[in-house]
């Protein structure tokens, strides 16, 4: 693996290579899109250089020949990577480090696309930010675990997808290189291969469905199918002993976040969709409108993004699962009323917000455990097509 990254990064950026495949996670860069997309990168690599054609001249064989290369672009600027807590700690333990990754502000995706050598890969997405709508043409195939949009496919017919609602992201990506592999009769030769990949992909799915927690509820048959499959190649013995041990650690790396600026948690795990801007907290979001000038962070941020409202989404995992919302505006407060009654009466499905005047005048303790910020998707963009 470390010979994949030196490689690479050097072909990249001396320009030396024939075609170019950026591996792009969702702008949220946690843990689930930030594995995928570098597992899967890793793996086209492999599998590139599993089945190119042996049969070329001499002077093609030398180390200064250009080939294909397939690069992770983790969507988050390199200054920010360390606000990714339970990511910088979970690639670090399997001997991946910030000097090994490409960032968003590291290249000039714009312009590379335009030189008609790169091809896009979108994983734990499959719609868009808007700053990246230009990339639709190059994209060539696309692994998500979201519910399907179709309101923003603006792909080529010929696109590849696979979409499926499962726990984690990384599933799906275990079973794609499982079924790749397998084309060219090395089912789990990646695998034993790269057994960091392996490590990864594991815990991150552990980490999504909680252990396969029923309170948190996002775990499915393909999931554990899936965990099954990986403990058998990294013959793991004690299987329940293991998953919760790893789960633990990871989730003390989450909410390790005491160091952290009201403002940094604000950049930590961003999303936005259309108007609103959507972080998640691995506190409460009651929690954080403690940290000193967190209100004023919210207006900075809202104002810096365009942005007219924000929706705080906070959960804390310690003795139960918790979950609450706030819905903040700086200077749109009807709009922010009305955003609130709306996922207030939004059912498909139910957030089940109990309103708590006393902590914030639009401040909600969420009931639906399950519901993570895909469930609010759905209300987002059509409240989004309302309010057009």
């Amino acid at each position: 693996m470390e010979e994949y990254f030196s490689t690479t990064l050097n072909k990249l950026k001396s320009n030396n290579y024939s075609n170019l495949t950026i591996v792009l996670g969702n702008e949220s860069c946690d843990l689930d899109s930030a594995v995928t997309s570098i597992v899967y990168a890793i793996f086209l690599h492999w599998q590139h250089n599993r089945i190119k054609c042996k049969v070329c001249t001499a002077s093609k064989r030398s180390e200064e020949c250009s080939d294909d290369i397939f690069i992770s672009v983790l969507d988050v600027n390199r200054e920010d990577f360390g606000l990714k807590t339970e990511v910088v700690f979970c690639l670090q333990e399997h001997g991946i480090t910030e000097k090994d990754l490409v960032f968003s502000d590291d290249i000039n995706m714009e312009k590379l696309v335009a030189e008609g050598k790169t091809k896009i890969v979108l994983v734990d997405h499959h719609v868009l930010a808007k700053k990246y709508e230009y990339l639709a043409p190059y994209v060539t195939e696309i692994i998500d675990h979201r519910p399907l949009d179709r309101s923003q496919w603006t792909y080529s017919e010929d696109t590849r997808s696979t979409i499926e609602v499962v726990g984690s992201c990384c599933t799906l990506i275990a079973q794609r290189i499982r079924d790749l592999s397998a084309l060219i009769a090395k089912e789990v030769d990646f695998y034993t291969d790269h057994p960091a990949c392996t490590q990864l992909l594991y815990s991150v799915i552990l980490l999504d469905t909680v252990n396969f927690s029923k309170e948190v509820n996002k775990a499915t048959k393909h999931d554990e199918e899936i965990v099954a499959f990986l403990e058998h190649l990294l013959k793991i013995d004690q299987c329940e002993t293991e998953r919760k041990l790893r789960v633990d650690r990871l989730l003390a790396a989450r909410s390790d976040v005491s160091s952290l600026s009201a403002a940094q948690l604000l950049r930590k795990d961003l999303k936005i969709f259309g108007h609103i801007l959507v972080p998640s907290f691995p506190i409460l979001v009651k929690d954080f409108l403690q940290k000193p000038n967190a209100v004023e962070a919210v207006s900075e941020a809202l104002s810096s993004r365009g942005c007219a409202l924000a929706l705080l989404l906070g959960m804390e995992l310690k003795v139960t699962l918790q979950r609450d919302a706030t819905v903040i505006s700086s200077v749109e407060q009807e709009l922010a009323e009305d955003l609130a009654k709306f996922l207030q009466k939004w059912s498909s499905p139910s957030l089940q917000l109990i309103s708590v005047p006393e902590v914030h005048c639009f401040y909600f303790k969420q009931m639906n455990l399950s519901a993570s910020r895909k469930q609010y998707v759905p209300a987002l963009n059509e409240f989004l097509n309302i309010c057009k």
